[in-house]
């Protein structure tokens, strides 16, 4: 509960703090047609005031939430009114705008119990220039909280960036350290998160890459008996927007977008004591019809139940465009190095284009299938997996797995509708489907 509480209150003002960076507040008037134009199903904004000067004014934002994150906040015994403070310096080329919380008597415990008395948490800084390109760096105050045997300390935590009048931009932001005890004495140690990223917003998605690194963590239980640790994290995200090479007439009918997944860990230490190392995860999603893609993310927001029950012949007709466009899964590589080897996974899965309403036609799809399963596994690794062990004898019966001195191996190849195994044995893909439905 401490930890909850605590992260609720930083991310809390963390997120009411934030919405200046999609304003700008290039003066009065556009500061006025920012809160005008601003829409969220989270948040109210309204001005408070505003005191306009020759070289610099001051305003004050109220922003008030609602529904789901109103009731959250309300759950936490956190504010759910807060008002920010902005000094706006008018410049010859630009604008300078600093903001703060107002710390009033309803909120002044939360930010006293977190940071500490007379501390600004957080603080927001936006250099905006007459072209309308704004660069930004948010500080959270280090934390200091300390009740009983439980307490969270961390250094300063800071956000970067710049955003141009188009909405793309660049950041990067970092947490030396976080470390976290409860009332039970569990602990939770972070040290050297970093990450970065560039590109925008286009529609429900984020065009660009983003690149997050993780020095350590490790989650110990109050006796220091069981532990989870991470080491030596990478991440890296990327969505590519690209039309099909074979296009003639490019249009944002045929705009495809690729997702691209990247992770690699050093060292793993699981909650029962086993150490793995070399952890590595490559998974892409290549070729999405993006209309269908945005069509199926805008229905998550739908939270209404009569416009749900509309929208699933909305997300049938997503689906079916979606398959009839083709689409690409390449699991390149999911490997962890183990105390007996190598565990070694890769899987591609093509959906060639072609098949109009899938949705009528399911018989036709495996035809339009086509791809390759290979893993591999020591002896030494499925031996000490009992559940994984007791299925081994039957498998090799079935042809479905082989085996050399060392390891086991799944061979499969998709094709002409038919599952092929590096035995020579094949199972038709529809056989298969049939078992996973019942």
């Amino acid at each position: 509960m401490l930890l909850k509480n605590v992260v609720a209150g930083a991310g809390a003002v963390a997120v009411i703090l934030c919405w200046p960076l999609a304003t700008g507040q290039i003066g009065e008037s556009l500061y006025m047609g920012a809160i005008k134009n601003y829409h969220s199903p989270y948040m109210t904004i309204t001005n408070q005031s505003f005191e306009r000067g020759y070289l610099s004014s001051d305003a004050i934002s109220r922003i008030e939430l609602k529904d789901t994150l109103k009731t959250t906040f309300e759950n936490e015994g956190l504010p759910t009114t807060w008002l920010v403070k902005h000094h706006i310096k008018n410049g010859f080329l630009g604008v300078k705008s600093t903001s703060e919380l107002e710390i009033d008597k309803s909120v002044e415990p939360t930010i006293k119990e977190i940071w500490g008395e007379n501390v600004q948490p957080i603080t927001l800084v936006t250099d905006s220039s007459l072209t309308g390109n704004t660069d930004f760096t948010m500080t959270i105050s280090p934390v200091n909280y300390q009740q009983a045997d439980a307490s969270v300390k961390s250094q300063a935590f800071t956000l970067q960036g710049s955003a141009d009048t188009k909405g793309a931009g660049d950041f990067s932001y970092s947490l030396p350290t976080l470390n976290v005890k409860t009332d039970s004495g569990e602990t939770m140690q972070v040290t050297n998160l970093d990450g970065k990223g560039n590109g925008h917003m286009q529609g429900n998605f984020w065009i660009g890459e983003q690149t997050f690194t993780l020095g350590k963590a490790n989650f110990a239980s109050f006796d220091n008996q069981h532990h989870v640790e991470l080491d030596g994290m990478n991440v890296v995200m990327k969505n590519e927007l690209s039309q099909p090479k074979d296009e003639k007439s490019p249009t944002e009918e045929t705009q495809q977008v690729t997702n691209i997944n990247n992770v690699s860990v050093k060292k793993i230490v699981t909650l029962d004591g086993h150490e793995y190392t070399d952890f590595n995860f490559a998974l892409a999603l290549k070729d999405l019809n993006y209309k269908a893609i945005s069509r199926l993310a805008a229905m998550e927001e739908v939270t209404n139940q009569e416009q749900q029950q509309q929208q699933v012949q909305e997300a049938m007709l997503a689906l079916d465009l979606l398959v009839a466009k083709g689409a690409t899964v390449d699991l390149s590589d999911l490997s962890v190095m183990t105390k007996q080897g190598k565990v070694n996974a890769s899987l591609l899965l093509e959906l060639q284009p072609g098949l109009a309403r899938a949705s009528e036609n399911l018989a036709a799809l495996p035809g339009k299938l086509a791809g390759n399963v290979n893993i591999a596994m020591p002896k030494g690794f499925v031996a000490n997996e009992p559940l994984l062990a007791e299925q081994i004898p039957s498998l090799l019966k079935q042809k479905m797995i082989t085996e050399d001195q060392d390891s086991y191996q799944l061979t499969v190849k998709i094709e002409n509708s038919q599952l092929v195994f590096g035995s020579g044995l094949k199972i038709p893909l529809a056989m298969l489907s049939m078992l996973m439905m019942h």
